[in-house]
């Protein structure tokens, strides 16, 4: 009877790894020469699409190389070969947070104008503490650490800096975001099959508070430590809120989420069902696991599964198939069959999911 059970478990993983080896995910990439095919972010801004990588080196290094491609002629260049951690978007200007040449304690602000970056500020770091996300706070650049959160003061000038009152988790990758209104970072943890979950921080006080919802041993709709939380953006809809999303392929299971977190409170927001077959047994339900959230300029969010990507407007999803012929543009897989997007393939997910090569929707401007 144990044989029975361990054969089927089998089957099922078999079953799964074939839909998934069968999407156009699967296929293999060579890779661009600096960020190879672990692309971690994407922007368009300026009419250049701006791509950051992570070597992960460790858990609490997530930096890389950041590259663009002008999307009216596909022409590469490499802005940093190495020390991005992160890049965000402000208005039409393109903000990178980034370490110095030599001096990784060292950390920069700098703004891409036309054809340069020019640096805005810096910040150096305690011996013990790492950069892990670079936010847009009502225009002004805020970064957090693991030890505290530093928010650029109106004079563009001095760090107004706030010690975290508790430990931050840990997370292969980890996502952030702050609400439209609101004094928060809520900050997505990803441990593959080994959960992650979400923590909320408050930016003038340091207060650390997970964020949680969870029943049994592995059930709730956020669970921390069997929900990796794969994506944050604010909440649209709902300006004191964040969208997270939760996603995992392992073995024989496919698990996926959409929530909407306004403070403690957790709500369920979105979930595709997929049945799979057991042959001579009942439909097995499992949901599709999102891999992604990725704000659009409107009102609007994409999200991205292994099977499809959805746009949501207003709310409700349309699902679009994902793109079959990926380009390569210097070694960088990409696709522009999406409306309002552009596709590039990456395997950020392959590294704590038995996902493959995942797409990255990057939102074109003024979509």
């Amino acid at each position: 009877m144990k044989s029975f059970f361990i054969i089927k478990r089998l089957s099922l993983a078999i079953i799964l790894v074939l839909l998934i080896a069968s999407s156009p995910r699967a296929q293999p990439a060579e890779g661009d020469p600096v960020l190879g095919v672990r692309i971690a972010k994407g922007i368009a801004a300026q009419g250049r699409l701006w791509l950051r990588g992570t070597k992960m080196k460790s858990r609490d290094s997530q930096a890389g190389g950041l590259v663009s491609l002008d999307l009216s002629n596909e022409t590469r260049q490499a802005h940093f070969e190495d020390g991005v951690f992160d890049i965000e978007k402000s208005g039409r200007d393109l903000w990178a947070l980034h370490s110095l040449p030599g001096d990784p304690r060292t950390l920069a602000v700098s703004v891409w104008r036309a054809r340069a970056f020019e640096e805005l500020t810096r910040l150096t770091l305690p011996e013990n503490d790492a950069a892990i996300a670079l936010l847009n706070k009502d225009g002004a650049p805020v970064i957090l650490t693991r030890k505290a959160i530093h928010v650029l003061a109106s004079d563009k000038r001095r760090w107004r800096t706030t010690a975290l009152k508790g430990e931050l988790s840990r997370g292969v990758q980890i996502s952030a975001a702050t609400p439209i209104k609101g004094d928060a970072i809520y900050v997505g943890f990803n441990m593959g099959e080994f959960g992650g979950g979400l923590q909320r921080l408050n930016i003038s006080t340091g207060a650390v508070a997970t964020v949680e919802h969870s029943e049994g041993l592995c059930g709730g709709l956020l669970n921390t430590g069997c929900s990796p939380v794969t994506g944050v953006i604010a909440d649209p809809q709902s300006p004191d809120c964040v969208l997270v999303a939760v996603g995992l392929v392992h073995l024989s299971m496919s698990k996926g989420r959409i929530l909407r977190v306004c403070g403690q409170n957790i709500a369920f927001f979105f979930e595709k069902p997929m049945k799979i077959s057991r042959g001579s047994g009942p439909e097995l339900t499992m949901s599709e696991a999102v891999y992604a959230l990725v704000q659009s300029e409107s009102s609007g969010f994409w999200a991205v599964t292994w099977r499809a990507v959805y746009r949501f407007i207003a709310g409700r999803p349309t699902e679009h198939s994902l793109p079959k012929n990926f380009k390569p543009v210097s070694g960088i897989y990409m696709s522009r069959g999406l409306p309002g997007a552009v596709v590039v393939q990456t395997d950020i997910n392959w590294s704590v999911s038995t996902s493959g090569y995942t797409p990255l929707v990057i939102p074109l401007e003024g979509s």
